[in-house]
């Protein structure tokens, strides 16, 4: 089974998972940095806004510089909000520290004023809460799991190591997904795919079995085979537990049909076997056949 990350396994939706202080005066910091975000449209100024709440704001006029990040100017000190690389001068300690967190596939900002940092910020697009329970399950039935991802090395190893795929492929571009799966194809065989972009709709249509998100583009969900609603993983992985029981429930029922025209033709040649007995053994276990499938109907563990 072959997953998207980005809002299959992923929320699709950075949050704040770390926030450390260099300095004093966390208070005004945390205002400053709301104050910041809320005059700006990146996804990661909304991850901020919903991680501070309760934070009163501030009346500041904010410039957005290209290469540096948010800029402001508040009783005579100027703020920057930006990527570890528009900051010179970074000590060792803080520089470790974020090269530790980048390295659990999290991304970075720099909070300081003067190139002095004050506060680092780590965000990441978290797992789904059922993403480990849903690939341990499939571990459990000797599915091999991969996940297809465009981001780096660092964040997709970091992704997986969480919830335990057992392959990655990182920096994938949108052309080399079908690609990939022609070659998972050729190794394991039987191949399904989830996700839910635009990006994964030529993967969807070559995979055996393609799977798409509820809350997916649309593209996504015409050329899937199945949509999983409210993107709920849990689903697929009882799609799976039903699919068996399916199987083993008609696989039952042929073998018992079998048997029972195997019998009466045996009986028949035999000399055993009547017109009334014969019809009641046929039509009895065409009975028992449908209350064995009726067992479909109960929930499955």
């Amino acid at each position: 089974v072959a997953f998207d990350k980005t809002g299959t396994l992923t929320k699709g939706k950075p949050v704040v998972t770390d926030v450390e202080y260099f300095n004093e005066n966390n208070d005004l910091y945390d205002s400053l940095m709301v104050s910041m975000e809320k005059q700006s449209n990146h996804p990661l100024a909304d991850a901020i806004i919903a991680h501070f709440t309760n934070v009163q704001t501030l009346d500041v006029e904010v410039e957005n510089i290209i290469g540096t990040g948010l800029v402001t100017h508040y009783e005579g000190i100027d703020y920057v909000i930006g990527r570890p690389k528009s900051f010179k001068d970074v000590s060792d300690a803080i520089t470790e520290r974020a090269h530790a967190l980048s390295d659990e596939g999290k991304t970075v900002v720099y909070f300081g004023s003067n190139n002095v940092i004050l506060a680092l910020i780590a965000f990441m697009d978290v797992p789904n809460d059922n993403s480990s329970r849903v690939i341990n399950y499939l571990k459990s039935q000797d599915i091999h799991t991969v996940m297809i991802t465009g981001d780096a090395h660092k964040t997709g190893d970091a992704v997986a190591k969480t919830i335990g795929i057992d392959d990655v492929k990182a920096e994938v571009r949108q052309k080399s997904k079908a690609q990939i799966i022609e070659e998972l194809q050729t190794h394991y065989g039987l191949v399904a795919m989830l996700g839910d972009g635009v990006n994964d709709a030529p993967a969807l249509v070559l995979v055996n079995i393609g799977i798409a998100m509820g809350d997916g583009t649309d593209i996504a969900i015409d050329v899937a085979d199945a949509v999983l609603m409210r993107n709920d993983l849990d689903k697929f992985a009882y799609a799976h537990k039903v699919s068996k029981k399916l199987n083993k429930i008609v696989n039952q029922n042929m073998i018992f049909s079998m048997g029972v025209v195997v019998l009466l033709l045996v009986l028949n040649i035999l000399g055993s076997m009547n017109l009334p007995l014969g019809v009641i053994f046929h039509e009895g276990s065409t009975v028992l056949v449908i209350l064995n499938g009726l067992r479909l109907l109960k929930n499955v563990e």
